[in-house]
């Protein structure tokens, strides 16, 4: 039970992460079960959306991300260890007639290291610290995110593990903190009940041995700055929406997992600001549908 509880950290809650549906959130900040190395990669379309804000009745919104990651973890016994991890981000942000900025893709270089630990009984911690560089603008002050993540898991009993942390975010004029809250409930070998944000938000079904269905939540969120030469010169844009989805989940090996999900999201809010983060417009967009894929290979 314990490694297959482990093993549902592999797969995507959700984004945040910095991005929250990551892929790579999950793979640099949960020890892989069964084998040292796991690369993880997903991707991710969201259909053009309508604007509800006035004035913008002609534009729309396009959004997708693609993300691919890399994780090791070196035991010094047991029961703890490092993880180091690197991942590369990337994002597609296409507002039709945009008034703040022309360019449309972003890309983040990740890397980080973590330590983790099951040295107290019924308990897995991980402290995880990363650092987001912009791909094409390498200035770790200006265009550079940092982000701390605290994570301890409590196996109450074979039912039940309660989750607990911290995520931390700092950089591009800003510092945001956000609970890692939650349980995951399984009553028996085919149904679990995830919920805990905001990394896994789901009811998942095992059909069979390889195969799950599940019912989940996903949280996106995306937040750069822009180049110098836009109208809105290094301004800071954060995308933010959240969907609810269905998912298919296929799990072959022990080592490998493939993921299809598709759904809808609730509406959200594309915040723009200046340089120095202030000043913001907030350009709330409809509901659109969305659909992607995700894999991870542990070996």
């Amino acid at each position: 039970m314990k490694k297959i509880l482990l093993s549902l950290f592999l797969v995507p809650f959700i984004v945040f992460a910095q991005e929250w549906d990551d892929e790579l959130f999950q793979t640099e900040n949960t020890p892989p079960p069964f084998y040292p190395f796991s690369i993880s990669g997903s991707y991710l379309n969201v259909c053009e959306a309508s604007f509800r804000t006035p004035g913008f009745d002609d534009s729309n919104l396009k959004y997708a991300q693609w993300e691919t990651a890399l994780a090791y973890t070196h035991p010094f016994s047991p029961v703890c260890g490092l993880i180091f991890g690197a991942g590369w981000v990337g994002t597609e942000v296409d507002m039709k007639n945009n008034p703040e900025f022309n360019e449309t893709i972003f890309n983040y270089i990740n890397f980080s290291v973590g330590f983790f630990t099951k040295a107290f009984s019924d308990w897995t911690w991980t402290a995880t610290i990363a650092i987001f560089l912009d791909a094409e603008e390498l200035s770790l002050v200006d265009y550079t995110l940092y982000q701390g993540v605290l994570w301890g898991r409590y196996n109450v009993c074979k039912f039940v593990e309660l989750d607990f942390g911290l995520i931390i975010e700092a950089g591009l004029n800003k510092e945001k903190v956000w609970p890692i809250i939650g349980f995951i409930y399984t009553p028996c070998d085919k149904w679990h009940l995830n919920v805990v944000y905001p990394i896994n938000i789901s009811l998942e079904y095992d059909i069979i041995e390889c195969f799950s269905a599940a019912a989940s939540i996903r949280f996106l969120r995306n937040r750069h700055r822009v180049k110098d030469d836009e109208p809105n010169s290094q301004g800071i844009f954060e995308y933010e929406t959240a969907g609810g989805e269905f998912d298919l989940t296929y799990r072959p090996f022990k080592w490998a997992m493939v993921k299809g999900f598709a759904g809808s999201t609730f509406g959200g809010d594309l915040k723009v600001s200046d340089r120095n983060d202030k000043n913001s417009t907030h350009y709330k967009f409809n509901g659109s549908f969305y659909a992607g894929a995700s894999a991870v290979l542990s070996f």
